[in-house]
This record gives C-alpha cells, structure tokens and sequence, in this order.
C-alpha cells in the first residue's frame, strides 16, 4: 500500500507539471505559472519547513478551481471564421459539444501548434 501512494502521488506531481508546461506553451501564462509552482510545493525540497495536511489540501483546491476558471474564460472560434481569421488551433479545433472540454482540446491544439516545427 506504501508502494501504491507514493506512485500515485509522483504520478499527480508529474501530471500537474505537465499540464502547466502545457498550459504555459498555449499562452495561459497565469495558469500555467500556478500549476508550476504548484508542483514545486508539492515536491517540497525542504523537509523543515512543512504545512498541515488540511491547508495543503486547500491550496491545491483553490489552485485547481483558479486554474480551471481562467480555462473557462478562453474564446473558442465561431464556426464561420474559423478558416478566416483563425491560426493553426482554430483549424484543428472540433467542437465536441461540451463547452469546458472544447475550450481545454483548444487550448492543447494551441500547445500543440506552438511546439510542432514551421
């Protein structure tokens, strides 16, 4: 069982990481920096210095509901412009039908655009 939680936390840090490097490389600059610095507190080098459980907890949370309204304030493309007006993300967006998910696929579209080769 101690085997199992210490991969799962890993695999939360590294994910958290991620998706702030993506986040960063899509131009969500606030979000991103909140998510990289999140996982460095996660990591927590200093064993001196350490939270409660509780407020760790509570951070985490207001990092995560901070980090998803700032995703949910992305403009996605209107179908009409899209091939008009629109980069390279507004060319291989898809609506799913889901307005958050949209605006999440978006946003890795962008990532996405900005890391692949001109």
């Amino acid at each position: 069982m101690d085997t199992f939680k210490k991969i799962s936390m890993w695999t939360g840090i590294v994910l958290t990481g991620m998706c702030g490097v993506v986040l960063l490389g899509a131009g969500k600059v606030s979000s991103g920096t909140l998510l990289i610095a999140m996982t460095f507190l996660m990591v927590r080098p200093i064993k001196r210095f350490t939270l409660p459980r509780w407020l760790k907890v509570g951070l985490i949370c207001v990092v995560f509901a901070a980090v998803m309204w700032n995703i949910s304030t992305t403009d996605l493309p209107h179908a009409s412009n899209m091939e008009i007006c629109g980069g390279e993300e507004a060319r291989t967006y898809t609506s799913t039908g889901f307005k958050f998910l949209d605006q999440v696929l978006y946003i890795f579209s962008g990532f996405l655009a900005q890391a692949s080769p001109s």
